[in-house]
């Protein structure tokens, strides 16, 4: 029988580990001992340096009250970060998901139920790939890249790959919340895997 769709793109993808951990923090309710542990496991040896998609600026229509980021992802990355660049000096050009050499960027944001928000990532090269978790495995969420549309899976994560971008291109993708969804709000963890090719 030959495999899935979905367990294709979850087998063949670079982001796979960096899923497996986000959805490893949703089950143990990003408690404080998970996040600790998903950081020095991010900033291990030997592991991928990971950045902040922080360029991606705010969508007039994210959800920024009560209970939003309740991940808490935006402060794993920046302590990944720091700990991967420790003693590095910058010119103030943080969280960048163009940077060289930093193949690997997250964010995440919140999205109020019946509610759409669009960002859009510029300057990426090579094949890309996105994976969009939310906080609730069973929220009602759709996700378009481009024109590329996706349904989440059985852990309720949306992948898309974008075969060839060029630096000149630009990403744009949009998470809707359905109106129908149970939570009022859901945090989603944003990831990308940008090659630089």
């Amino acid at each position: 029988m030959a495999p899935s769709a979905e367990a294709l793109a979850q087998e063949t993808s670079q982001l796979a580990p960096f899923v497996k951990d986000v959805i490893a923090l949703r089950q143990a309710k990003a408690s404080k001992a998970a996040l600790n542990q998903t950081v020095l496991r991010w900033s291990g040896a030997g592991r991928p340096k990971i950045t902040l998609m922080d360029e991606i600026g705010r969508s007039p229509d994210e959800y920024r009250g009560d209970g939003a980021g309740r991940f808490k992802m935006n402060q794993v990355v920046t302590f990944v970060y720091d700990r991967q660049n420790k003693g590095l000096t910058t010119k103030g050009e943080f969280f960048n998901s163009t940077e060289l050499g930093v193949f690997f960027s997250a964010i995440e944001k919140s999205v109020a139920k019946g509610k759409a928000v669009t960002y859009t990532l510029t300057g990426h090269q090579g094949p890309q790939e996105l994976a969009f978790v939310p906080f609730s495995q069973k929220a009602k969420y759709s996700v378009k890249v481009n024109a590329v549309a996706a349904k989440p899976d059985s852990n309720g994560v949306a992948w898309v790959t974008l075969p060839h971008v060029s630096p000149s291109d630009s990403i744009t993708f949009t998470i809707t919340l359905a109106a129908d969804n149970a939570a009022a709000h859901e945090s989603f963890t944003i990831l990308n895997y940008n090659p630089q090719l």
